[in-house]
């Protein structure tokens, strides 16, 4: 047998028995074994002739739940940093399985890149002491390969402290999701729509399609999600990337949270909160989560996010990026008058969040655990989202948020139906502008005059494409390589997560607005 076949047989043979108890085990993983590494696709000449050691595990441990109902429940869910020159972590809800005396589990996981964004998703599985590995599918546009390994692996102390509390929560979670479909049900449901649409095959590549959802009257229709191998074990485990998505919602949450908790602080000058930008005048936070502060080098929309992205990546600590972004571009004109789009200022929308809210309540305070991750609890999301990638603590804030599709359902449900918990807990004018439900404050053009940005998220008038004959704006959240957000109405919403580079959802909401009229 072949070590892939082995690794397919792995997966697929094996019966779920049940035990009588809840199990936490130490799952150690060390000195990992490259035995594939088929490169697809590598832009900015990341493997630098075929060097395997990208494809390599990084060593690990981990706690792990074996449950009596054959469920394997890491006890820490979302990013975790590694000793990796390349890659964190992540570990993902799995199975386990036992036929004659063998003992075998799967776990999804996730290589995310260091102070970047890129995902390869794959599979583990441990029989024994031996793990096999498996990558063949990626949320990455840049950097694409095919995967294998082996490791060393122990499975060792175990007790029952805290394994029935991690069963519970996960319980807890589930209950929390939205009733799933296959999105070849929704014609049933909805006669006159066809899952076909909601691909986008025309103009996404299925290939470079990670997975897609349609949520409508409450029910989360979902995608499969296929692999260059085997078809992934469980899309609803599978780890996504945000990419800017998290400029909405890392920046536009927690500056709308800090306003409602303290009036008047969009407005707060940048200079008063980051000493680095002492030259920059009128600047304030809003300024910076609508990409509008008047410094730039070039005018067109994305060209210094195209020249300057992967620079402030690379800077190897928070000080460094912070320096970087407030010394980039000088001032062109006045706060407010143009938008040029920066994550550069999106990163230092973070640190000076941080710095106010440090300011309020202490040095070790975070703003994201103690502002955001309450919200999300609150919205019933998983714990992968509660883990930002950082650097020296600082969350990256203009991208490095990992999630389910199941948080992104929830997430974008209580977003587009103006949920109770959303208001409760954030500046409504900040939020009711960013969901374009303020005809008199648009956003700023971005690009275009149907195509505008708002505290940190999306507006497009689709009136016209649908022959409305008046304004129909939708908003959205969208991520670098293809990934989308579209907020629609009572609490409706669509989304795909590809790595092809197309924007684009037109076509969906026109095949929507045919079946019940948008406008």
């Amino acid at each position: 047998m072949t070590k892939s076949v082995f690794f397919i047989a792995l997966l697929l043979a094996f019966a779920v028995v049940q035990t009588s108890a809840n199990t936490l085990v130490r799952l150690d993983v060390s000195a990992s074994k490259v035995t594939q590494f088929d490169i697809m696709r590598d832009d900015f000449k990341l493997a630098r002739g075929n060097n395997k050691r990208l494809a390599e595990l990084p060593e690990f441990s981990a706690d792990i739940v074996i449950s009596s109902k054959g469920i394997v429940i890491p006890a820490k869910r979302g990013l975790r940093d590694t000793d990796n020159r390349y890659w964190s972590l992540i570990l993902e809800v799995g199975r386990w399985y036992k036929t004659d005396d063998k003992f075998s589990l799967a776990l999804p996981f996730a290589l995310v890149e260091k102070d970047g964004n890129c995902t390869h998703q794959g599979m583990l599985a441990i029989e024994n002491n031996t793990l096999a590995y498996q990558i063949s599918t990626e949320t990455c546009q840049y950097f694409k390969f095919n995967a294998q390994g082996y490791a060393t692996t122990a499975l060792m102390n175990p007790r029952s402290e805290g394994a029935d509390s991690l069963v519970d929560n996960l319980s807890l979670e589930l209950s929390n999701h939205l009733p799933e479909k296959p999105l070849s049900a929704l014609p049933a449901d909805n006669p006159g729509l066809t899952a076909e649409a909601f691909a986008q095959a025309d103009f996404i590549e299925p290939t470079n399609m990670s997975l897609y959802g349609l949520v409508k009257d409450g029910v989360h229709y979902v995608s499969d999600c296929e692999t260059r191998a085997v078809a992934y074990s469980d899309c609803g485990k599978m780890p996504l990337p945000s990419y800017s998505l998290a400029k909405s919602m890392i920046g536009a949450l927690g500056l709308m949270r800090l306003e409602k908790l303290y009036p008047g602080t969009q407005h707060r000058r940048v200079k008063d909160l980051i000493p680095d930008c002492n030259d920059w005048g009128e600047v304030t936070l809003s300024h910076l989560l609508n990409t509008s502060t008047g410094r730039y080098g070039s005018a067109l929309n994305h060209r210094d996010e195209e020249q300057h992205i992967g620079k402030l990546l690379a800077k190897p600590s928070a000080a460094s990026k912070t320096k970087f972004a407030c010394n980039l571009y000088k001032a062109k004109s006045e706060p407010g008058e143009k938008w040029v789009y920066h994550t550069s200022d999106t990163w230092l929308l973070g640190v000076a969040m941080q710095s106010l809210w440090q300011q309020k309540k202490g040095p070790t305070a975070d703003f994201y655990t103690d502002l955001i991750n309450p919200i999300w609890h609150d919205l019933g999301l998983s714990p992968v989202i509660q883990s930002p990638h950082r650097q020296d603590g600082q969350p990256l804030t203009g991208l490095g948020l990992s999630f389910l599709r199941s948080d992104i359902a929830l997430f974008a449900q209580a977003m587009a139906s103006g949920h109770s918990a959303l208001y409760e807990t954030l500046d409504k004018d900040m939020l009711d502008a960013a969901m374009q439900r303020n005809p008199s404050d648009r956003g700023s053009v971005a690009g275009s005059p149907e195509l505008r940005y708002k505290n940190g998220f999306w507006g497009w008038d689709a009136g016209g494409y649908l022959n409305c004959e008046q304004p129909k704006w939708i908003p959205s959240m969208s991520g670098y390589g293809g990934i989308a957000v579209v907020f629609l109405e009572d609490g409706d919403s669509y989304y795909y997560f590809s790595d092809g580079g197309v924007h684009r959802f037109a076509d969906v909401i026109k095949h929507l607005h045919n079946y019940k009229k948008l406008c």
